[in-house]
């Protein structure tokens, strides 16, 4: 059996330009915009406050809206929250359809749900929902589902290393690249468009690009995960590319790849 995530197509350009090592990575500063939709106004007190105390200890920056209904929501909100927490038992239109309101115009914001039956989570994989929290809200368990939302947001980042090319400075976002292919003592930046050959190390690259979830599938191939279309055996398909996975390598890069799809990385 294998591990596989829905096919992923990649239309692949194979010109290769010449590169020096990379220069640096664009970083944005840690900030955090959620949106909460409850009714009640206890529990919507009680989140702005867990979030301050979040923000605190953390030292990430909370910007923080609070909605008492869907319709004031649906009304007011301007499509620019990183995370929104639903309450999923309201009057008028629940969590679950608000969620599924949100998901028609917004694909990428994270959803959460506040519910006090765990059953109800279950509807929150047809929308696409990271977690849910179960009422009454204890802060530990609460942060915990913040740092999970802060994992996800990491990953949407538009992050760019800088490759010093033969036409000058060429930015290369981190998430177009597939993988990275060592041969002799060049690397070769496989990505969405076209192939970038830089002198140097794998070790370089691993160093450089593991915090993104990168991870060797063998001695020649670091794998971008967020790209990885389909595991099984001893191969694994990133873009349209199948790559052999070694048998010292694969203990680590199955559990790294599980790690990721269920958002611990």
């Amino acid at each position: 059996s294998g591990i596989c995530k829905s096919k992923i197509i990649h239309d692949r350009i194979r010109g290769v330009a010449k590169a020096a090592p990379l220069l640096q990575c664009k970083k944005r500063k840690k900030r955090m915009r959620v949106v909460v939709v409850d009714d009640e106004k206890k529990m919507r007190d009680e989140i702005a406050d867990y979030l301050k105390t979040f923000e605190k200890e953390q030292k990430v920056s909370v910007i923080a809206q609070v909605y008492e209904s869907p319709e004031d929501f649906l009304e007011h909100y301007q499509k620019d929250a990183d995370l929104i927490l639903l309450d999923v038992e309201m009057p008028g239109m629940d969590g679950i359809s608000l969620a599924r309101r949100i998901r028609q115009d917004d694909k990428e914001v994270l959803l959460m749900f506040i519910t006090n039956m765990a059953q109800y989570a279950l509807h929150g994989y047809e929308v696409e929902a990271i977690d849910y929290v179960i009422k009454p809200l204890g802060y530990q368990e609460f942060a915990l589902k913040m740092k999970k939302a802060m994992r996800y947001m990491g990953r949407h980042e538009k992050k760019q290393m800088m490759l010093q090319t033969t036409d000058g400075i060429q930015p290369v976002a981190i998430e177009d690249i597939l993988y990275v292919e060592v041969i002799r003592h060049y690397l070769q930046y496989h990505t969405t468009g076209q192939v970038y050959e830089v002198r140097g190390a794998m070790k370089e690259a691993e160093e450089e690009l593991e915090r993104y979830h990168f991870v060797r599938c063998n001695q020649s191939y670091l794998v971008n995960l967020a790209k990885v279309a389909c595991l099984h055996g001893n191969t694994v398909t990133v873009g349209s590319d199948q790559l052999p996975i070694s048998r010292n390598k694969k203990t680590a890069f199955v559990d790294g790849l599980t790690r990721y799809i269920g958002g611990m990385a």
